[in-house]
């Protein structure tokens, strides 16, 4: 009888399940909230009243570990619509023609994703999620060496703590726990040295306002997301029309341009960005209309696979391992495709325990492209830019500026704001329009 051990309950930790599950006699999820069948927020998971996406790589990694979900989504009230023709990404109100790109996306909120994938996940052969029960500490044998399970406390009425702890035994522990993992913690009462955390802040907030229905985006499923002033400013904004009807809108800047929850300065901040699509839509947003606000726009890599020493048959994916600026959207796919890694990677862990560190190295390595995406553009607002930066600037301004002339640049660029991968711009057309020298069309109808 073989059974693994998932820290965390949210998209990384039942993502994990779903890939273990089919390896492991028993998997057991535990959450430290308190989960109710509907799609109520939690308070582990403040950043769910903000707008989420799917990457297109992410979705079809989770469909491969889900198989159906995107469809039992779309049944549900979440279309499924081409991004070329549902997808605006606008340059201060300048945008590409509407075309069908052949690229699928699919928008909802994150309560109504994550309840879903949840209910699937417990239906699976030998899954329990167990929620209201905090991991606090890993068990070991052979000097440290090996995990074998972990400490938990469970909570009684009003969520408080029970007198005794409780040890549960695992062939694996994974710690999917999210931005406030205490794996540093656990590894060090075994003696471990902390990983070593990789830190780039741009000082970046966003609040989302949400609204019943805006026909400005309800009839279409779609979004318009507002970039031309990203890399000049660090603020932009989208527009996301989700299951039910229901509009998402959200701004998010630095400094001065951090967006305020005062629906007056809010409109006043969104038609800043020069998107008369996203103006409409703030317009909207009044006294009685909810407003949301999140800080913790930062990138967090923590090393674990270049610990000198660290256990076997534990590893760390998701936000426990490395967070990105929320404004990429790039969360969600990265652990989808780090649950791949695990399906791949776990039953060898039970044939041969020492093969952990090199599961860690592959669940890194899903990290590396988007940690460079996301901090060469949020280091320049530090005191020690990417050296990569400049170049990453200059080729989001080009395309940004250049994506309405080029149907082939459109499409490009929206495959590497999906991660699809690197050869996103190998169309000759692609290139020709990034990289011809003079002034865009825009540029020659302003002069």
């Amino acid at each position: 009888m073989t059974r693994a051990v998932v820290v965390g309950g949210s998209i990384a930790g039942l993502l994990a399940a779903a890939a273990l599950a089919g390896t492991f006699d028993e998997v057991l999820v535990l959450e430290r909230d308190r989960l109710s069948a509907d799609e109520g927020f939690r308070p582990g998971a403040p950043q769910a009243r903000h707008a989420h996406g799917m990457l297109l790589r992410g979705a079809r990694a989770v469909e491969r570990l889900l198989p159906g979900l995107q469809e039992e989504l779309r049944a549900d009230g979440a279309a499924v619509v081409d991004m070329g023709e549902r997808l605006l990404v606008s340059n201060q109100g300048q945008a590409a023609p509407r075309q069908a790109l052949g690229l699928p996306l699919q928008l909802f909120s994150r309560n109504f994703l994550e309840t879903r994938m949840r209910h699937r996940v417990e239906a699976l052969p030998g899954v329990t999620v167990r929620d209201a029960t905090s991991v606090t500490g890993l068990c070991a044998a052979h000097g440290g060496t090996r995990i074998t399970g972990v400490t938990v406390q469970a909570a009684g009425e009003n969520d408080a703590p029970v007198a005794s702890a409780e040890v549960i035994d695992a062939d694996l522990v994974v710690d999917a726990s999210g931005r406030n993992s205490r794996a540093a913690n656990w590894l060090g009462a075994l003696g471990y040295p902390a990983p070593e955390e990789v830190v780039v802040d741009a000082g970046q907030s966003y609040v989302t306002a949400w609204l019943d229905r805006h026909d400005a985006l309800s009839d279409t499923g779609g979004a318009v997301y507002e970039i031309g002033q990203h890399r000049a400013r660090g603020r932009g904004g989208m527009g996301v029309a989700i299951e039910g009807g229901r509009i998402q809108v959200l701004l998010f800047g630095r400094g001065s341009d951090q967006p305020s929850t005062d629906p007056a300065e809010f409109r006043v901040q969104a038609r800043r960005l020069g998107s008369p699509m996203l103006t409409a839509l703030a317009e909207a947003v009044g006294p009685g209309t909810p407003l949301y606000t999140y800080a913790k726009l930062i990138n967090r890599r923590r090393l674990h696979h270049r610990m000198p020493r660290r256990p076997e048959r534990f590893v760390v994916m998701g936000d426990a391992l490395c967070i990105f600026n929320p404004v990429y959207g790039q969360g969600m796919t990265v652990a989808a495709l780090q649950a791949e890694d695990l399906r791949t990677g776990a039953a060898r862990l039970l044939r041969a325990p020492g093969g952990t560190r090199a599961l860690q190295r592959r669940l890194a390595r899903r990290t590396s492209v988007p940690w460079l995406l996301a901090t060469a553009q949020d280091s320049r607002w530090t005191d020690r830019p990417s050296p990569l930066s400049p170049v990453c600037g200059w080729l989001l301004n080009r395309m940004v500026a250049r994506i309405a002339e080029s149907p082939q640049l459109h499409k490009g660029f929206l495959q590497i704001l999906q991660l699809v991968g690197p050869t996103a711009l190998a169309d000759p057309r692609a290139l020709y329009a990034l990289l011809r020298p003079g002034p865009t069309r825009r540029s020659r109808r302003a002069g």
